[in-house]
């Protein structure tokens, strides 16, 4: 059973919510909230998470990586440890479109591998010298946090451990109020809205017969699909998040108003963004300042680790040419964006956009950003019959 796909997981989380409430005025001078919380997590892993065998092999191989690779590398060959740490994940991905996928699968595959591997690479990178990892029960309630585990938000664990450390405080009334509302958005927003889409678009067009006005159609379409049920998923996250007592990050902040790569990826899943720029972007960039003959040329530095930023993004959904193309495009984006506010900061004059008011530019720049996200998100899906 997966998050938020079935009336019997919503059920099931009821009662988890309740157990909560119970434990916090019954048994709370006995169970922690981390134990409470840690009670549920294991039982929606065992008994309910497709693949548990799967999930606790990753848990073994990825805790003690973790714990041994913080215990001895710590700060030398972090790239290496990256990589260790998320092999599962990388075997899934390059063998995913391969004869040999079936073998691979049952050895390492679960969904949402891809967001847990996230979430334990980041719990490594973010250690420091000196600090012991942290417990098998601290990481797996981190790791598999219920509402998140599928898809997201993306988390980190020193934000997440403070909510653990409130304890059973966050667990009242008010935050059950919260969540209650944004719970009954994300319905809105992924089984009803997402949902007429899916039912009167896609269900009804057939791809190959499209015409032109129809392909662009189809692309805006999809966009806007994808906010109703990604940031639908993601509300229904943070409802259940604040039910528990749990902050869970917010994701989609009204990315159809984005007027730029950058803003784009401060709205439209802001947690994959911010987690691409801390541990991807920043990394490669002061990689490339390392060297001397690049230390003249900090906009092609930028350029360079944007490019790969996304690419490797887009490698990361998958080694399909739609997730690869996808992913460079809004790589190429980037780097034109960067490059045109590079200049703009530099000279003090807007290239493209001089002598045109403000309010007009903020307008044009938000139907151009509109379109070259749909083209790229087009892409993405796969529907595009050109790829």
């Amino acid at each position: 059973m997966l998050p938020f796909s079935t009336i019997e997981f919503f059920v099931i989380i009821s009662f988890f919510i309740g157990w909560l409430f119970i434990s916090k005025y019954l048994f709370f001078r006995i169970i922690k909230y981390s134990g409470a919380l840690f009670i549920l997590v294991t039982t929606f892993i065992i008994f309910y998470y497709p693949k548990p065998i799967h999930i606790l092999l990753f848990i073994f191989y990825s805790y003690s990586a973790y714990w041994l690779l913080s215990k001895v590398l710590i700060n030398k060959y972090k790239i290496f440890s990256s990589l260790i740490l998320i092999t599962p994940m990388i075997l899934f991905k390059i063998f995913e479109h391969s004869y040999t996928y079936n073998k691979i699968s049952e050895l390492v595959f679960f969904p949402g591998i891809s967001f847990v591997s996230f979430r334990v690479l980041s719990l490594f990178l973010d250690s420091k010298e000196n600090t012991n990892p942290i417990s098998l029960f601290s990481f797996i309630n981190y790791i598999f946090f219920i509402p998140t585990l599928l898809i997201g938000p993306i988390d980190r664990y020193s934000r997440f451990n403070k909510d653990l450390d409130s304890g059973y405080d966050q667990l009242n009334l008010e935050y059950f109020r919260q969540g209650i509302k944004y719970l009954r958005w994300g319905i809105l927003y992924k089984f009803i809205l997402a949902g007429l889409i899916d039912q009167f678009w896609f269900e009804k067009i057939d791809l190959n017969n499209l015409a032109a006005y129809e392909v662009i159609l189809d692309a805006y379409i999809y966009y806007l699909f994808l906010i109703f049920d990604f940031s639908g998923y993601s509300l229904m996250a943070m409802g259940l998040g604040k039910m528990m007592g749990v902050n869970v990050p917010i994701n989609f902040i009204k990315p159809l108003l984005a007027r730029n790569p950058k803003e784009f990826w401060k709205r439209f899943h802001k947690t994959l963004g911010d987690w691409l720029k801390d541990y991807f972007f920043i990394p490669l960039y002061k990689y490339f300042r390392s060297y001397k003959k690049f230390r003249s040329y900090p906009l092609l530095c930028q350029n360079m680790s944007l490019f790969l930023t996304f690419f490797l993004m887009g490698c990361w959904n998958g080694l399909s040419t739609n997730y690869v193309i996808s992913g460079s495009i809004f790589g190429i984006y980037s780097i034109g964006y960067n490059t045109y506010d590079y200049y703009f900061r530099k000279n003090g004059h807007d290239i493209i956009f001089g002598g045109v008011s403000e309010r007009i530019t903020n307008y044009l720049s938000i139907i151009i950003m509109f379109n070259l996200v749909s083209f790229s998100l087009y892409i993405f899906s796969g529907r595009a019959f050109f790829i």
